[in-house]
């Protein structure tokens, strides 16, 4: 396992991340983390957000849990998720069946601009389960003021970055 930067956070009473499950198994689960705080998801009925405690797999029986396709694809521990800043929050995979963060399967990611870029992660994994989590408290807020803000976009002139350069030249692969 690779060390988390939580022991470097700082809890501030303000910063805090939504986690919703969207699809499957955890649809409907919600958990909230906040700064200098971790939460393990996964089939263990010892992680925080646990599928085994979800409403989805407490409606179903032991044998059609035992069936469903999604069930088994989720570890006992799939992944941690670690607010460890009021912009950056880092997601570890902790399964051999793999996490998928914004469309990339991921080992570990460090994300530092949570709340003021997009403030929101979707998370993917087991077969069809899909967790969003979203900056909430100070820093959500702080992050939409942010955008109202007005801001000078750089432009980009090819013909600026191309001076020198021989037309005719074709590199060498």
């Amino acid at each position: 396992m690779v060390p988390m930067d939580i022991d470097k956070a700082i809890y501030d009473g303000a910063a805090t991340a939504e986690i919703t499950g969207l699809t499957g198994l955890f649809r409907g689960a919600q958990a909230t983390i906040r700064l200098g705080q971790s939460l393990v998801v996964g089939r263990s009925r010892m992680c925080d957000l646990s599928v085994a405690r979800s409403e989805e797999c407490v409606r179903l029986s032991k044998a059609a849990l035992e069936s469903h396709k999604s069930y088994r694809k989720i570890s006992r521990q799939h992944f941690r998720i670690c607010l460890t800043g009021k912009d950056r929050i880092e997601v570890e995979d902790l399964s051999t069946n793999g996490t998928v963060v914004n469309g990339f399967r991921i080992d570990r990611i460090v994300i530092d601009d949570f709340a003021s870029g997009n403030n929101k992660l979707s998370i993917q994994f087991g077969h069809g389960e899909l967790i969003e989590v979203t900056a909430a408290g100070a820093a959500a807020a702080q992050s939409s003021e942010a955008l109202t803000e007005q801001r000078a976009v750089p432009t980009f002139d090819p013909q600026e970055h191309l001076s020198g350069v021989d037309p005719t030249h074709t590199p060498v692969p």
